[in-house]
């Protein structure tokens, strides 16, 4: 659990950004997302081009940003990886903030905003890709496949290795962003391409959802390609 020493300024701060979610409210959007299963502490179902737009008018602050974060609400969550400065994230606080995370729309967020621009991002897209905990693997694919080109071919041919030993799963998550990020991989270059292609073939004959999903999303990726 995470304990702050009070400071009214930053109190106030995060009064005047939670009027501004609550303003720009979306009940549609936060009943949809409650129905199909995505729940959140509290959720103001705002639009990430409105969450963007608050976020803007804000210094990047560490403290703000952990604080927002811990209030556990789903914009302030997202608004945290926007305004976190990147020089003083380290990387036990990123994998712990990786822990606390079991949304798609927040590793999504969270992988994008912010851990894609950690000078130490491939270091820690490998320690969760090699991770046990189901949502930090699903954080580390998500990762991979914005952050694949800074890998050596061998550093990469390692994690494409990794993939394929967690693709055989029941976890839908976490096969599509296997799948995602196997598909963007292709585009390193051709003997990576082929080489992901020439795995996928020795598991065609498993009867398998996760498999045939990332078959297909290497099929469509390849074409275009």
């Amino acid at each position: 659990m995470n304990f702050y020493i009070s400071n009214p300024e930053l109190d106030n701060t995060i009064n005047e950004i939670k009027r501004k979610f609550k303003l720009s409210m979306n009940g549609i959007t936060a009943d949809y997302m409650k129905n199909s299963g995505i729940v959140y502490k509290l959720n103001y179902g705002v639009s990430i081009p409105r969450i963007r737009e608050i976020a803007q008018g804000y210094t990047p602050n560490s403290d703000l940003a952990d604080r927002l974060w811990v209030i556990g609400i789903r914009e302030t969550m997202i608004m945290s990886s926007l305004i976190q400065p990147v020089e003083s994230f380290k990387i036990e606080k990123a994998m712990n903030r990786i822990a606390e995370t079991d949304k798609m729309e927040i590793v999504e967020q969270l992988s994008m905003n912010l851990l894609a621009k950690l000078p130490y991002a491939t270091t820690l897209c490998t320690q969760c890709i090699n991770s046990p905990r189901l949502w930090t693997q699903i954080t580390g694919f998500m990762l991979l496949l914005r952050i694949y080109q800074q890998f050596s071919k061998t550093e990469l041919i390692q994690l494409i290795d990794k993939a394929f030993e967690l693709s055989d799963t029941n976890e839908f998550h976490l096969y599509k962003t296997i799948g995602l990020s196997l598909s963007r991989c292709c585009r390193k270059d051709d003997s990576v391409a082929d080489y992901i292609l020439d795995k996928i073939k020795l598991k065609t004959d498993k009867d398998s959802d996760a498999l045939r999903y990332i078959a297909n999303e290497l099929k469509q990726e390849t074409e275009f390609l």
